[in-house]
């Protein structure tokens, strides 16, 4: 009995053809609803022809993607291609439908990059449900189909058949709905991107290409060859704070209707409220903001080619040092001395696998104590980092209640979402506050620069987290943090006016601004320098005061497109 039930029931018998069109059909349908919201809502439905268009559109992509699978339909890999696809494609349907993420080369990135807490911070029920219902359970069904084969040559001819049948048809579509396809795509170009599994996919195979299958690595590009120092009058040490998802609207500084800075409030900061991140993602931004080259040249893999900022520094006699309490410095600090703060046994400062900001400040004095030299320490902070924001502050910093206590997000109501979210942004104020405190106390010359690497989605248009590719990126994603404070003997050796300063803080800037403005810090001089884009020189300054350029002209110099 027990046989004929798994036989009869358990175990339909299904030929090649119609398991890739079931399948196909299932995964446009089912792990693609991120895709159809957004066409169909640019579409509009308010007519039978763009009813016909869509399910046209639906047809094509059913048609390339049963096209695609019937290469793979022969013994003995077409089930276990059948069931890796299914489950991926589940995985990818998640993250798009519920974070609004697109699988791109940068996120692509982020992925292969992840550490193993940063994960496990993702893998929550609503995740798991989803795979089961949307992966496990037709990946499941295609195991226990009998998937009947001819023989070799027959099962060849079926093959070139289905292709070529599914090719004609999408031809006929195609020239049948001509104008619509040519009209419609050429101004919605950017949809391709939310098709699953094709644009991952795509986006996946250019970088284990590039990453794994590339040729013989060639020599690094020395960048800066002519670069020499100015002597120095006195000892100068600069701090980079790298922040971690913080996005500007959510600072005090920048109209934000909650406290979010008092602490940094007291402490004679500039701030700069209108600055563009380079990328939308750690991946990208971080090398991006030490590279010499400016948004619109940069590419991952040019800038992974040549020197950075910090070998530079390096060279011209700067000590450097990269403190880190995130993923790693994305191959920014192969070459410089590194150390990685994220997994210390503090029992104040950390907890399991996550460890709170201040253990970045825990050496300071140590390092600072330890050398006579000229120094850059960055920090790679924690920040803000999702999806649990409550995870990033200790107790005592929690100012907004309730706050969400779950990785699921999307489950959590907004208010206590956004209060999750200020928390971290309170807690980073406290930090780079006590940087502050410990950089003043030195007797040589101090200056903290803070910016964060990228920002970040709470829910506004149904958008989470961040990694939307830079031309669909809203702006919560793009516009972060930065903040600057000297010392009295730093201000009075660089010969900074702060009052000028201060009185054009509001840009707009750039990630571009953080490489020309340390080459100013500690006076380099070289070709590759630009005094346009070190926003603390004395004569940009002095020519901002004088009008030598007009406002717009500038405001353009620093705004990416």
């Amino acid at each position: 009995m027990h046989s004929f039930i798994t036989d009869k029931f358990w175990r339909p018998s299904l030929n090649t053809t119609t398991v890739a069109l079931v399948v196909a059909l299932f995964i446009v349908l089912a792990d693609n609803r991120l895709f159809w919201r957004s066409f169909t809502s640019r579409l509009g439905l308010d007519s039978l022809e763009h009813w016909t268009f869509v399910l046209t559109v639906a047809v094509v992509y059913v048609l390339l993607l049963n096209v695609l699978i019937s290469l793979f339909a022969f013994r003995p890999v077409f089930k276990p291609f059948l069931i890796i696809l299914l489950l991926t494609t589940a995985a990818v349907s998640y993250f798009s439908d519920i974070y609004g993420v697109i699988i791109d080369k940068s996120m692509v990135h982020n992925i292969l990059e992840t550490d193993a807490t940063e994960a496990a911070e993702l893998l929550t029920w609503p995740l798991f449900r989803h795979l089961l219902w949307f992966g496990a359970v037709p990946a499941t069904l295609v195991a226990l189909t009998r998937i009947r084969t001819r023989s070799r040559k027959r099962e060849a001819l079926a093959r070139i058949a289905v292709v070529c049948a599914s090719l004609a048809v999408i031809l006929g579509a195609g020239m049948t709905h001509y104008k619509q396809f040519v009209l419609f795509g050429r101004e919605n170009r950017d949809l391709q991107m939310f098709l699953n599994p094709s644009y991952p996919s795509y986006a996946m195979q250019r970088v284990l290409r590039k990453t794994y299958f590339a040729r013989a690595e060639e020599p690094l590009r020395v960048v800066a060859a002519d670069a020499v120092r100015k002597p120095q009058g006195s000892r100068t040490v600069v701090v980079l704070a790298i922040g971690e998802t913080a996005r500007a609207r959510e600072f005090a500084f920048n109209g934000y209707g909650r406290d979010t800075n008092p602490r940094l409030a007291l402490r004679n900061v500039v701030n700069f409220p209108d600055v563009q991140a380079c990328g939308t993602s750690t991946a990208e931004s971080l090398p991006c903001i030490f590279s010499s080259l400016d948004r619109e040249d940069y590419s991952r893999d040019k800038a992974a080619g040549q020197e950075n900022l910090l070998d530079i520094l390096q060279r011209v006699g700067v000590t450097v040092l990269w403190q880190d309490n995130n993923s790693g410095s994305k191959g920014v600090a192969e070459r410089i001395a590194y150390e990685d703060l994220s997994r210390q046994s503090d029992a104040e400062l950390c907890a399991g696998d996550n460890c709170f900001d201040e253990i970045l400040l825990r050496d300071i004095d140590r390092r600072l104590a330890q050398s006579t030299d000229d120094m850059l320490i960055v920090l790679h902070m924690k920040g803000s980092h999702g999806p649990s924001y409550y995870k990033r502050t200790p107790d005592a910093f929690k100012t907004f209640l309730p706050e969400c206590t779950q990785d699921n997000l999307q489950d959590c109501p907004q208010q206590t979402l956004v209060n999750a979210y200020d928390n971290t942004i309170v807690y980073t104020d406290y930090v780079l506050a006590k940087l502050i405190d410990l950089l003043r106390a030195q007797d040589f010359a101090t200056a903290m620069l803070y910016v964060s690497d990228h920002g970040e989605s709470l829910g506004e248009n149904g958008l989470y987290l961040h990694g939307l590719p830079y031309a669909l990126a809203p702006d919560e994603q793009k516009q972060v943090p930065m903040i600057f404070w000297a010392s009295d003997d730093f201000i009075a050796q660089k010969s900074l006016d702060v009052g000028a300063l201060a009185a054009r803080r509001t840009g707009p800037y750039s990630h571009d601004v953080v490489f020309h403005s340390i080459f100013g810090f500690f006076d380099i001089k070289s070709e590759i320098y630009r005094s346009d884009l070190d926003i603390f020189s004395a004569s940009r300054i002095a020519e901002r005061m004088a009008g030598a350029m007009s406002t717009a002209g500038r405001r353009e110099a620093h705004r990416y497109p």
